[in-house]
């Protein structure tokens, strides 16, 4: 029996990475909606900012399309072409800039309560989990095009890596709605 430690191949190395970020993300968001009083969910701490229902929704859709892009047809790719891995989790969790959501995410009352859209979000985040683990594939061997205009073309593994991110990003934006005088003010009443 050897007493070396077997060495990770580099898909190996990039699954366990995007399983981390993936899990982390999908932490970081159901935290950040759980407990959420149902009443103050729909208030919006400024006229042209989400509500947490608002972000729960666009995160849970957000997430389904996502998948949809990584689980269907793909493009092939050099597999050494740009790696933006680091850029990706860096501007995923940077709240300084804001972006307009891809009109398919945009939330538009799919969901009645915060619990409905964290647990189509779960299940969804679940489904990825699996895609990821089973990949038997270099997912930096393909690409899809995101809905996105600011994302453009991807590699997998990339929208993969960025849907960890995304949720994050947006768990980040849920604690600064519950945070906000009008949030806060409710909770009072």
């Amino acid at each position: 029996m050897s007493t070396i430690p077997a060495i990770k191949s580099a898909t190996e190395i990039d699954k366990a990475r995007l399983l981390e970020a993936l899990r982390k993300g999908g932490e970081a968001f159901l935290f950040s909606v759980a407990g959420v009083d149902e009443a103050a969910c729909r208030l919006r701490p400024a006229e042209n900012r989400w509500s947490v229902l608002e972000c729960a929704e666009h995160v849970a859709v957000a997430e389904e399309v996502m998948l949809a892009l990584v689980s269907g047809e793909r493009n092939t790719r050099d597999p050494e072409g740009p790696k933006r891995d680091d850029r990706i989790l860096r501007s995923g969790t940077d709240r300084s800039t804001r972006f307009e959501a891809s009109d398919q995410s945009q939330p538009r009352g799919r969901f009645s309560t915060v619990s409905e859209a964290a647990a189509h979000f779960r299940a969804t985040r679940e489904r990825t989990l699996r895609l990821v683990e089973q990949a038997g594939e270099d997912l930096r061997a393909t690409e899809v095009v995101h809905p996105h205009h600011i994302v453009g073309v991807i590699s997998t593994y990339e929208c993969l890596l960025l849907m960890g991110s995304h949720a994050q990003r947006h768990a980040l934006q849920i604690e600064e709605v519950k945070n906000s005088p009008a949030y806060r003010t409710s909770a009072l009443i």
